[in-house]
């Protein structure tokens, strides 16, 4: 599939392809079956200051906080993100490549930091959320996210 299939399968307009990066995020807020106020305060702060939500990225990330994804839609995006990352880049910050995947894999890391422990008591992290950072530790491959940005100019 080229990347316009992939944007239409994620429902993702091509000027806004820049949101599916948070893709990632979302399932992390997802884990435990709910999305916590101070998840979606994260995702939305890291979306709004990479300017992810242009363009209809907005529209996107809203339906993805609304509805938590089944696992073959969390199998089938991550498989969409990694395709669309090996045919070019997120454009994240900046990087590129392998700090990409280091740059989403720390926001997925303070998404699931971000409604735990209350006043610095407990654990961060809950187990869903553990398990979803390493599910999608091992999904992610931009090792070849040089070319996504030159293929989406129009």
């Amino acid at each position: 599939m080229d990347i316009d299939g992939w944007l239409r399968e994620l429902k993702v307009p091509r000027e806004a392809y820049r949101v599916v990066s948070l893709l990632p995020l979302v399932y992390v807020a997802w884990a435990d079956g709910k999305i916590h106020k101070a998840e979606r305060d994260v995702i939305l702060r890291l979306a709004r200051e990479n300017g992810l939500l242009a363009h209809g990225g907005e529209e996107a990330l809203a339906r993805w906080l609304s509805e938590p994804p089944t696992r073959h839609q969390l199998q089938t995006d991550l498989a969409a993100l990694n395709e669309l990352a090996r045919k070019g880049g997120v454009g994240l910050n900046g990087a590129s490549g392998a700090d990409e995947e280091q740059l989403l894999l720390a926001w997925c890391q303070d998404v699931a930091d971000a409604a735990g422990g209350m006043l610095g008591l407990g654990r961060a992290r809950n187990d869903a959320e553990t398990a979803a950072l390493k599910t999608i530790a091992g999904a992610l491959d931009m090792r070849n996210a040089s070319q996504w940005r030159a293929a989406l100019k129009p």
